[in-house]
């Protein structure tokens, strides 16, 4: 809706009007341009207008605000959703048995899942004993195929080594990748994924039958499906879990360091 001087002048012409029936018909519209000359001179007019803008300001602040606490509320909703942290079917950095697992979706292709992939760690190393990160993956559809690639190949990593190659794996990709769907720069002829692998001492036969299982991309596929149901719609995505209180809290992307470690900090608080 528009307001403008016009509009109000109309108001007090037909105002100044009803204030005074009895004057003649001829004298209406100077009566009515003497009243808004003497708002107008006194500054009542410009201050009733001022009052109306900052109405309209505050309640469209007002509604801002409760949209975004709806908003807000959803989310922590959706994210109740995420899968129970397990140890036995989950990637771990740190204890599994912390209070606090920060839970990250993740995407190898992604920009900022490259620029926030140390943060969790310096995060933990502040609470070795009280919090945890869990990987889940989930390859956006326009980083494929090579996010979905990278993310099985990871998978078959972790299958072999356990937690510890996964993350030496996950660690490999994000430094090299050229992100963005590129992958990691490769020689003619080689498969990035299996050139990784040999320099890491995997056993390339079960390597690769692994890559080429249905198994291995069901996992994946998993992980996805897990985020989306969580309300995760980027990456990366993170949801925090207290494991003893129930709390959870939703960041907002490749937030730095300390807003991390300061929402870490209010939920083992809680």
């Amino acid at each position: 809706m528009q307001f403008s001087c016009k509009r109000l002048a109309f108001s007090w012409s037909m105002l100044a009007a009803l204030l005074l029936p009895q004057a003649p018909l001829h004298a209406e519209t100077s009566v009515a341009d003497q009243v808004i000359q003497q708002l107008e001179s006194s500054g009542a007019l410009d201050k009733a207008v001022e009052r109306v803008l900052d109405r309209m300001r505050q309640q469209q602040i007002a509604a801002q605000q409760a949209q975004a606490e709806k908003a807000a509320a959803q989310k922590l909703e959706l994210a109740k959703k995420a899968r129970v942290v397990d140890p036995k079917t989950d990637i771990i950095f740190g204890k599994a048995d912390a209070v606090v697992s920060v839970i990250e979706y993740s995407d190898f292709e992604c920009p900022y899942c490259k620029q926030f992939a140390d943060v969790p760690f310096q995060v933990i190393k502040d609470f070795p004993d009280q919090v945890n990160l869990v990987w889940r993956h989930f390859p956006l559809p326009f980083h494929d195929p090579m996010a979905t690639k990278e993310a099985v190949a990871a998978t078959c990593a972790a299958q072999q080594g356990g937690n510890d190659a996964f993350w030496k794996f996950s660690d490999a990709i994000f430094k090299g990748t050229r992100g963005n769907g590129q992958g990691l720069p490769g020689a003619a002829g080689d498969d990035p994924m299996m050139a990784l692998a040999r320099a890491q001492a995997l056993d390339l036969d079960r390597f690769k039958a692994c890559i080429a299982s249905e198994n291995s991309r069901n996992l994946v596929a998993a992980d996805l499906q897990d985020g989306v149901g969580a309300g995760i719609n980027g990456t990366p995505g993170v949801i925090l879990v207290n494991h003893k209180t129930g709390a959870i809290n939703v960041m907002p992307g490749a937030v730095p360091a300390e807003v991390l470690r300061s929402a870490v900090d209010e939920l083992l608080k809680q």
